[in-house]
């Protein structure tokens, strides 16, 4: 049952990493971002991050605890819910962060910052959610 929701957990974290890469790559070409602004724009993002991940996780968790013939939906609700929460977080983050070290390196942030933030944000949102579904694994 776990794997109907991979696609929702990686596709909700990618598009959040996705959007944080625009509003910082966005913020580098128009020359906004400079060094004393980078911290706040980090606390800025990771922010936007726990909000959006909060009320998106939260409404998937009603919805999934839901469905009436889901054993033990409540519990497979607080899984998914908390696993988009917690992704969203984390790769908002890594959206706004991978373009300041790609742009570091003299790179264009334009360009490389996009592939390595999917993946990133892959490889964080699926961790994220195998790790709470197992140390929930034996109530499921």
């Amino acid at each position: 049952m776990l794997a109907v929701f991979i696609p929702m957990v990686m596709g909700s974290a990618g598009n959040i990493g996705t959007q944080s890469l625009a509003v910082v790559v966005r913020g580098l070409a128009v020359g906004t971002i400079d060094k004393k602004s980078v911290r706040k724009l980090i606390q800025c993002q990771f922010f936007i991050g726990i909000i959006v991940g909060f009320l998106c996780g939260l409404v998937i968790a009603i919805v999934i605890s839901l469905i009436p013939f889901l054993q033990s939906s409540w519990l497979l609700g607080l899984i998914v819910g908390g696993s988009i929460m917690a992704s969203l977080s984390v790769v908002c983050v890594v959206g706004a962060v991978m373009p300041l070290l790609i742009n570091k390196l003299k790179l264009d942030p334009a360009l490389a910052s996009g592939p390595f933030v999917t993946a990133i944000g892959d490889i964080l949102s699926l961790s994220i959610y195998f790790s709470i579904a197992t140390s929930l694994l034996e109530y499921l």
